[in-house]
């Protein structure tokens, strides 16, 4: 039993001092003293998991893209992959319990819905930052290849327990309530920061809470390392280093730091311009005008972008389990007969040409993926501060079963793309050598974004994925 006033593990690392430990809080937050630059989140899903194929070849830094990911070639430096994540619970088949936990960590509400009992972390994050920065649309969910319905299968977003946030499957319906008033062939307006001469409360205080969270005491730290074990008393000493040199620089920050964080407005890349949504047709197994359909959603969000109209995005493609018959030439299911077989020793018919299970699967799953790889590129085009708009902004994508379609829980592939400016460790496969649960790595993503989070869902205190961040 510890002694009145002494201080244990677990009430330390819930201190101030204790949240050295979240580097990625501290690396977070030296990009703010340097970059006014805004900050984005985009989550998406495409459906049946993937093939064995979708994960690299090599290791670290040296890494090579196989087929399904074939589209993404010449943005490995921007990619991140963390093998052997699991998801913390699971149910029947993992069609259901995969979607609700994919980005809240969270059980079920109940039975009958089997909606997420918690939020996403992109809701979460719109809540407990200042991620939104000022624009005039919290968030924007959009799909292809669905019909955009509430139901379990179909949606990867929460503002809270049993509260799916639905997508929009219409890019004209979308565009015109996102773009309502705004004026294209320009860049966006940043909003005004109050005058310096202007004395502005919210600011002072907002600068003395800022400076207060940083404030570490000598003493208290030496009193803390006794409970330390070596490992963790050298990270103690480095974060705290780190939080002096960071708290020195947010004293020496010039004036207050409005919207956009250091020193001014935030300073958004790309030209704000209007969405040809030409050619939309919402055929579930057309191939090209489902390419063309997912180009345009995909044109909508860079463009919410680069106009300022929200920083967080969440994009998906079908549901857990779509079936899409008739879609690349296959006239029965890709669920029931290629993702959920998956061999290397049969044989099916794909456009009239023969190929085992496995090769369909990759074919099918190369379809989605390229997709995500249009979206990731465009950002990756857009000159933004010192880098790009994909710099700026972490895209997460994941599905809602394990490796090969397993229908468990285990080896979930996540994928992490961008978000070089906000810490992350791109340019890595990181094959991790025991299970860690992917809820680390959800509340990793919310560190970087500056939230302190400590965990998520149903591990409020699991921690981050130390390998996300570089």
């Amino acid at each position: 039993m510890p002694k009145r006033f002494e201080i244990t593990r677990r009430d330390l690392l819930r201190t101030t001092a204790g949240a050295v430990f979240l580097a990625p809080l501290l690396r977070l937050r030296e990009l703010e003293a340097q970059s006014a630059m805004p900050k984005r989140l985009v989550l998406m899903f495409t459906p049946d998991s993937h093939p064995p194929e979708w994960w690299p070849t090599g290791s670290g830094s040296n890494f090579e893209l196989q087929e399904p990911l074939a589209d993404f070639k010449g943005l490995e430096s921007h990619m991140l992959f963390l093998r052997r994540l699991d998801h913390a619970w699971t149910f029947d088949n993992h069609h259901e319990a995969g979607m609700a936990q994919l980005f809240t960590g969270a059980r079920f509400i109940n039975d009958s819905t089997r909606h997420a009992n918690g939020p996403s972390i992109d809701q979460i994050l719109l809540k407990e930052t200042d991620i939104r920065g000022g624009t005039p649309i919290a968030s924007i969910h959009l799909c292809a290849a669905d019909r955009g319905l509430a139901d379990k299968r179909h949606v990867i977003s929460y503002s809270g327990p049993g509260q799916p946030m639905a997508h929009n499957p219409d890019p004209n319906k979308a565009f015109k309530e996102i773009f309502s008033g705004v004026t294209f062939g320009m860049a966006p307006a940043p909003a005004p920061n109050p005058s310096p001469t202007t004395p502005n409360p919210a600011t002072d205080v907002a600068r003395e809470v800022n400076r207060r969270i940083h404030q570490v005491n000598t003493a208290e730290l030496k009193s803390m390392q006794r409970l330390l074990g070596q490992l963790e008393r050298e990270k103690l000493e480095r974060h705290v280093e780190a939080l002096f040199e960071l708290e020195q620089r947010i004293a020496s920050m010039p004036g207050d730091t409005g919207e956009g964080g250091a020193g001014g407005p935030v300073a958004v890349g790309g030209v704000c311009e209007q969405v040809d949504t030409s050619g939309y047709n919402n055929s579930l197994n057309n191939a090209t005008t489902i390419t063309r359909w997912a180009q345009i959603q995909a044109d909508i969000i860079v463009n919410a972008f680069t106009c300022d109209r929200t920083r967080v995005a969440d994009y998906s493609f079908s549901f857990s389990g779509g079936h899409h018959e008739g879609l690349l030439g296959f006239s029965q299911s890709w669920h029931d007969l290629v993702a959920h077989v998956s061999k290397t020793n049969d044989s099916v018919s794909v456009g009239g040409v023969a190929m085992s299970t496995r090769q369909a699967f990759i074919k099918f799953d190369r379809f989605w993926a390229g997709h995500l790889a249009y979206l990731a590129k465009r950002l990756a085009s857009i000159q933004e501060g010192d880098g790009t708009m994909l710099d700026n902004t972490i895209m997460v994508w994941g599905v809602e079963s394990g490796t090969n379609h397993n229908h468990s829980p285990r080896d979930m592939q996540y994928l992490v793309i961008g978000g070089k400016n906000l810490g992350v460790n791109v340019g890595k496969y990181i094959n991790n050598s025991t299970a860690q649960s992917s809820n680390k790595l959800l509340t990793a993503i919310m560190n970087a974004f500056g939230h302190p989070a400590t965990g998520i869902g149903i591990e409020p205190n699991c921690g981050p994925l130390s390998d996300f961040f570089a």
